[in-house]
């Protein structure tokens, strides 16, 4: 790739309140492509309300290198990366690529996804193919696949170990916000990322506008990148959980076809009481506040960033997950899984891994759902013998867990008879908003 090629890509890099994984990111982008890339590439830095000592980092490390634009408010992740997207179309550039501060990008990513754009008119967005930092050999994501059957974005072959099998080109819905690079034209056509998310399925939104537009969207094998942020990390407060929630419900309640309006509301509903339950089992009152409070605000039209009191102190402890994990000796999987088998050495490193089931050792189940679990295989006084683990980290190890999901069922029932109105009715508003055609009026509950 030429000098020239190079002058068309602007860089666009999010940072708040990391301004040493910021100046990891900065290093990894101007080390890309040629030796000489960095006097070709432009990159903006948007610091978006930093409370920490991030642009003393920042400036202190690539202040002649970089395009540093500060904003004095939080404007979440889309609104910071739309700052630096609106000044790099003003500047006049063909192709920008976003990337998430906790990311490095292998030498020559950019190159391949700047190569492919160029390439191919066809392409809108296009990301990487994006690994565990502290674990390269596992990928993280690999592309966005948005599933309005059962209303949920899944990132493809999350956590599964790279091998050759694995496609070169993955076409998908969406690519994350940590890499995409998109084409100036299909920003001008289908708009900047949607601020109304402030947080959380922007980049999934953003690429089910640009499939919608005609363009394809395109994750590419050849281009690494690796994330820092570790399966295991637990959030201080109840952010994620919030924006996670609400905007989800309020991307199917927009975008779902109005024939299957009904059936959605009551996956979405079932959806926020599984965690809500899941959060009751282990303890975590603030959790479960955040899952109602997160409904509520969908079906009350509430957009953009939430009050602060709707965030709160994490309470969750994962059920246990870690700490249960600390104090074992030997353990003995049912059925070989290499991924849980590092993250638990991660946990604790002198952790036994026994080849057969032995007395001493607690024996671990996986399951797709510790809540969808009807018959147990081993007798329930295993609270310290057997453990069930789902896809989530999610573990049943006591007899109140068993209890608790005895009742899920019935008290789930309860819940969408008394709230799927709700949700009909507001998808019902929004169908009838101005630029709306569709409408879901005519939908009845289910049971």
């Amino acid at each position: 790739m030429t000098m020239k090629d190079l002058e068309k890509l602007a860089v666009v890099i999010c940072n708040h309140n990391k301004g040493k994984s910021t100046v990891d990111c900065i290093a990894s982008v101007l080390a890309s492509g040629q030796p000489e890339a960095g006097s070709s590439l432009k990159i903006f830095v948007i610091d978006n309300a930093s409370d920490d000592d991030s642009l003393a980092v920042i400036t202190g490390a690539y202040e002649k290198q970089i395009s540093l634009i500060r904003s004095d408010t939080d404007l979440g992740s889309c609104g910071g990366l739309n700052l630096g997207i609106g000044q790099a179309l003003q500047e006049g550039f063909q192709f920008i690529c976003c990337l998430g501060e906790e990311i490095t990008v292998a030498p020559d990513a950019l190159t391949v996804m700047l190569e492919h754009m160029a390439s191919t008119p066809a392409a809108g967005l296009a990301g990487g193919k994006i690994y565990h930092r502290h674990m390269p050999h596992y990928i993280q994501q690999f592309g966005i696949s948005i599933d309005f059957r059962h209303c949920r974005a899944s990132m493809l072959y999350a956590d599964t170990p790279d091998s050759d099998n694995i496609p070169n080109i993955v076409y998908c819905d969406a690519v994350s916000s940590c890499c995409m690079m998109v084409r100036a034209d299909v920003i001008r056509k289908v708009g900047l990322l949607p601020t109304e998310n402030f947080l959380y399925w922007d980049d999934t939104e953003w690429g089910f506008r640009i499939r919608q537009a005609g363009f394809e969207v395109v994750a590419l094998g050849a281009a690494h990148l690796y994330h820092a942020a570790n399966p295991m990390h637990r959030c201080d407060n109840t952010k994620v959980n919030y924006y996670m929630t609400r905007n989800c419900m309020n991307f199917f309640m927009k975008y779902t076809r109005p024939e299957t309006c009904n059936k959605m509301s009551l996956v979405l509903l079932r959806s926020v009481f599984e965690a809500f339950y899941l959060h009751r089992m282990g303890h975590a009152h603030n959790m479960a506040q955040t899952d109602v409070a997160a409904l509520l605000d969908a079906v009350n039209g509430i957009h953009g960033r939430t009050d602060d009191d709707r965030i709160l102190e994490n309470d969750e402890s994962g059920l246990g997950f870690v700490s249960f994990f600390e104090e074992q000796e030997s353990v003995y999987m049912e059925d070989d899984d290499p991924f849980l088998e590092q993250v638990i050495r991660q946990i604790n490193p002198d952790i036994v891994f026994m080849q057969l089931p032995a007395p001493d050792a607690v024996t671990i189940v996986r399951c797709d759902s510790i809540l969808g679990i009807k018959d147990f295989n081993f007798s329930l006084e295993f609270s310290e013998n057997v453990v069930y683990i789902d896809k989530n980290y999610r573990m049943l190890a006591t007899r109140e867990d068993v209890a608790l999901i005895k009742n899920y069922d019935p008290s789930l029932q309860l819940f969408l008879y008394a709230m799927q109105p709700m949700v009909l009715r507001r998808i019902a508003e929004i169908r009838r908003s101005p630029g709306a055609d569709i409408n879901c009026e005519n939908n009845t509950l289910e049971g």
